[in-house]
């Protein structure tokens, strides 16, 4: 068998204070590594919830925006439907207007009481004033002289009811 005499004791003792001393560095290196990762670690996490709290900031801006637009919005569609039903108005005024100016023409071209009635869908009424102030526009019937006196007014009428039942 071989020699074993380099096993003595004080070379095994000496071995495992070696392959300790090497466990002790080991465990040493392994600890600075995690402590390295650790602290890299921390950073990100500080970096992170930086990050976050902007993100937060940003968010609370975004969200103050949408409510003001909101408003806008709402105002704005309010607006809208305001003009909307003063469009319909304006479209029924003038469509009336339409009439008006219809008859108008009707009246220079020589139409007649009943035509005027029945094509403008005016009531006997207004179909008499527009006739008769065409008429007086257009020179075929005379127009009263104004009188500045009111009391004087009232008896001309009454003159000319006078005659009319003559």
């Amino acid at each position: 068998m071989g020699d074993w005499s380099w096993l003595h004791p004080s070379v095994i003792a000496g071995g495992f204070v070696l392959i300790i001393c090497l466990l002790i560095l080991v465990v040493i290196q392994v600890r600075r590594e995690m402590t390295k990762q650790s602290d890299a670690l921390r950073q990100q996490n500080r970096a992170l919830d930086k990050e976050l709290t902007k993100a937060n900031k940003q968010l609370l801006e975004v969200r103050s925006v949408v409510v003001g637009l909101g408003q806008r919005v709402s105002e704005q569609q309010d607006i809208i439907g305001h003009l909307n039903e003063r469009i319909m108005a304006l479209e029924t005024e003038d469509n009336d207007a339409r009439l008006y100016s219809r008859a108008s023409k009707m009246v220079k071209l020589g139409a007649d009481l009943d035509e005027l009635i029945s094509e403008c869908e005016l009531p006997k009424a207004e179909a008499e004033l527009m006739m008769s102030l065409q008429n007086k526009l257009a020179g075929r019937e005379a127009v009263p002289p104004l009188a500045s006196d009111p009391d004087n007014q009232q008896s001309s009428a009454t003159r000319r009811r006078v005659k009319r039942s003559r």
